[in-house]
């Protein structure tokens, strides 16, 4: 980046004036879904056939999976606010560039870049695995790690 970019471009936390009030919208919409979350396992002890309490244990399922969904989505929340008050939010975790504007308002707990995380997800793709932040590391080492040429 040149010094005349430096002087012409707004300081970025400038423009994370809304993104702020969007995570703490999203931590308050994710507490109140975690804090009303159904009791399927007290309806399925009234089920009165082997069908009712089958239907229960899915929805009990079901209803598990979204609150581990909602939890993590959570710590990703939080988490982002964290970095807003490190000054380290909107900066990806792998290359250390600037996060586009855009995508931190589309995504506010982004933590990559959207070319890492296409590498990311290139890289699960590949592997067969499930999204983590190994995968980041991951695709840190490799970069740093000099292509050999066949010795």
């Amino acid at each position: 980046m040149s010094i005349t970019q430096v002087v012409l471009s707004p300081p970025r936390p400038l423009a994370f004036t809304s993104i702020p009030r969007q995570l703490l919208r999203t931590r308050r919409m994710l507490l109140l879904q975690m804090a009303s979350r159904n009791s399927w396992h007290l309806i399925q002890e009234a089920a009165a056939d082997i069908l009712d309490q089958a239907s229960c244990e899915r929805l009990s399922v079901l209803d598990d999976l979204i609150q581990q969904r909602a939890y993590v989505k959570l710590r990703q929340v939080e988490r982002a606010l964290d970095r807003m008050l490190d000054t380290s939010y909107g900066v990806c975790h792998r290359c250390r560039t600037d996060i586009p504007l855009p995508r931190l308002r589309a995504q506010p707990d982004a933590i990559l870049c959207i070319a890492c995380q296409e590498e990311c997800e290139q890289d699960i793709l590949l592997s067969g695995g499930a999204y983590s932040y190994g995968c980041i590391a991951r695709i840190a080492r490799r970069k740093r790690t000099p292509p050999t040429n066949g010795s």
